[in-house]
């Protein structure tokens, strides 16, 4: 594959700050006069979220591209003109890695000005949908959902997605398998539809057969982006690979109706998509770096993408939303993640149930039936309701339910969810539950109480952890 990266095309350019302001003036303007407006986005938009981009000085394609011309000139085979371009993005990498700007883990990285600033005009309803190459799932992190605001060309880590019934699972970890074919994106069964991998499937590809492009399971043995009945998948596009006809045509509608797209922190150079901005009436281009399409557009800021998004907010005069606390729709418990889920993705999933209680704390309650004239209870310690798919084993090491001294045993110590103690009896009482948490939450054992109620609703009351 020839490179995408060149040294011309790494050189950053800033506008003069009142230049800046006057464009940015105009881009409100331009939003205002839109009656939808969509955002077409890549790496630049997470660089401040902590995430590296590609192209960028210090980008992970401009780090192979210096790795392959310093092999080429420690071997004596490089060309005059491709040592002066290894000078160049040398130089390019020294004045970016001064900036000495965060990395951070993926999976832990939270959304830029620039994610929220979208979320924000797509929420008032000032603007629409994102079109985002990216697959680090922030925009998710971010309030947007799935869809209806949000188009992953390339895949969204958190993202399973049944190839059968299109549903999208979207879970609390990457679902990426470890190990596993390159080619490869076999996740699992759809517990929705029931849609499970053809017989056959090994994980191993048919020997001599080609994979990547539009291969499927019938050609090579292993289940590509655009396989049909074959179960879940990963929606990770790798090089070589075709993109999802969902995801496809979703970014072509949307582009296609769009008075207005704005390009954001991406250097086009993936021409088999760069042409969905200009489906839209007008295009705006905020980068650092040059792009193919510069001379095409209709405003062409040269900035970073936060500065410009908080100008364009100001000028528009609406106030950046918060950071939404996330709480993935079809979260998973720590020990239901499937096999080959790399050790990290494990963590991560873990530090976020570990989040979400934190902020939302838990639920101590009952539920009742009455049994042949005796009550049937259940006391439980479970998530808040707001953060309901949380998983407390990742949270709580043990729980210790104190009951009436009437019942055998009258202490019951759990290690494990569920976190709750099956009775009958006659009436009535107050339940102790001592709490034990795990070292990383860095709280002292908890003590609550509950008095057990028959009436209806079944009763619960939500105990703050950050209090």
């Amino acid at each position: 594959m020839a490179s995408t990266v060149d040294a011309s095309r790494v050189a950053e350019r800033v506008d003069e700050p009142d230049t800046v302001a006057e464009k940015v003036k105009l881009l409100a303007e331009m939003v205002g006069a839109s009656g939808y407006t969509v955002f077409f986005t890549g790496a630049g938009v997470s660089t401040s979220s902590g995430v590296g981009d590609y192209r960028g000085p210090s980008g992970a394609w401009t780090k192979r591209r210096i790795a392959d011309l310093e092999a080429a000139k420690r071997t004596k085979t490089i060309k005059p003109d491709d040592e002066e371009e290894l000078d160049k993005l040398l130089a390019e990498k020294a004045r970016e890695l001064k900036k000495a700007t965060k990395k951070v883990d993926m999976m832990e990285a939270e959304p830029s000005v620039s994610h929220m600033a979208q979320a924000t005009l797509i929420r008032l309803g000032l603007a629409h949908h994102v079109v985002t190459t990216n697959l680090d799932g922030i925009y998710r992190k971010a309030g947007l959902k799935g869809h209806e605001q949000l188009t992953c060309l390339h895949g969204d880590v958190y993202i399973e997605r049944c190839t059968n019934c299109h549903y999208d699972f979207e879970r609390n970890y990457h679902t990426r398998r470890l190990g596993i074919h390159v080619h490869d994106h076999h996740v699992g069964t759809c517990s929705r539809c029931g849609s499970a991998a053809p017989a056959g499937y090994t994980g191993v590809p048919t020997c001599g057969a080609k994979t990547g492009g539009s291969k499927k399971f019938q050609h090579n043995g292993l289940i590509g982006t655009r396989e049909k009945n074959a179960g879940t998948k990963d929606t990770h596009i790798n090089f070589g690979e075709r993109l999802d006809s969902i995801d496809w045509d979703e970014a072509q509608e949307n582009c296609s109706k769009a008075d207005l797209c704005i390009v954001a922190g991406t250097s086009m150079s993936l021409r088999h998509i760069t042409h969905f901005p200009f489906l839209a009436k007008q295009t705006c281009i905020i980068n650092l770096q040059p792009t193919p399409d510069d001379d095409k557009t209709d405003l062409r800021i040269w900035a970073t993408c936060d500065d410009v998004f908080t100008a364009l907010l100001a000028c528009l005069g609406v106030p950046l939303d918060p950071i939404p606390e996330w709480h993935p729709r079809d979260s998973i418990s720590i020990a239901r993640l499937p096999p080959r889920t790399h050790p990290s993705y494990i963590d991560s999933a873990r530090r976020l149930s570990q989040r979400a209680v934190l902020l939302g704390g838990l639920a101590v309650g009952n539920t009742h039936e009455t049994v042949a004239e005796r009550h049937r209870w259940t006391c439980y310690v479970r998530p808040a309701p707001a953060v309901a798919t949380a998983d407390l084993d990742a949270v709580i090491t043990s729980a210790e339910f104190r009951l009436h001294d009437t019942f055998t045993p009258p202490r019951v110590t759990l290690t494990a969810t569920p976190f709750e103690v099956t009775r009958v009896g006659w009436g009535t009482f107050e339940v102790t539950v001592v709490l034990h948490f795990r070292d990383e939450m860095n709280l002292p054992p908890l003590t609550l109480r509950h008095t057990l109620s028959f009436a209806m609703p079944d009763t619960v009351a939500v105990h703050p952890l950050n209090a």
